[in-house]
C-alpha cells in the first residue's frame, strides 16, 4: 500500500522506527525525494510503499511513543501526540481500504 506522507513526519517516523528494514526504506523515501504528480506539480509529499506487516509495525511504533510521549499531565494530547494521531490515522486507513 502507498502512502503520501510530508518530510516533518518521514523525519519523525525516521526517529522512532527501530526496525533496520524499515529505518532502510524511510531513508530512502527521504533520499528519492518528493512526489511530483502528473510529472510537473510538486506535492510536498514523500511516497512510501509498504506491506500489511511493516504497516502494523509503525501503527504499534506510533501507538507505544504516543502513550509514553503523546499525552499532557492531565491525559490530553500534546503537539507531538496530535501529529502522532495525525499518522495513525493515515496508516490505518491505508490498512482498512487494502482489506
Amino acid at each position: 500500500m502507498q502512502f503520501k506522507i510530508n518530510l516533518p513526519d518521514i523525519k519523525l517516523l525516521s526517529k522512532l522506527i527501530l526496525n533496520d528494514s524499515l529505518a532502510k526504506k524511510l531513508a530512502q523515501t527521504e533520499k528519492s525525494g518528493e512526489f511530483i504528480a502528473k510529472g510537473i506539480f510538486p506535492t510536498g509529499k514523500y511516497l512510501i510503499d509498504l506491506s500489511e506487516e511493516e504497516i502494523d509495525l509503525v501503527v504499534d511504533y506510533l501507538s507505544d511513543h504516543f502513550m509514553a510521549y503523546g499525552l499532557d499531565n492531565d491525559g490530553e494530547p500534546n503537539s507531538l501526540g496530535i501529529q502522532l494521531e495525525a499518522l495513525i490515522d493515515i496508516f490505518n486507513r491505508g490498512a482498512t481500504h487494502s482489506n
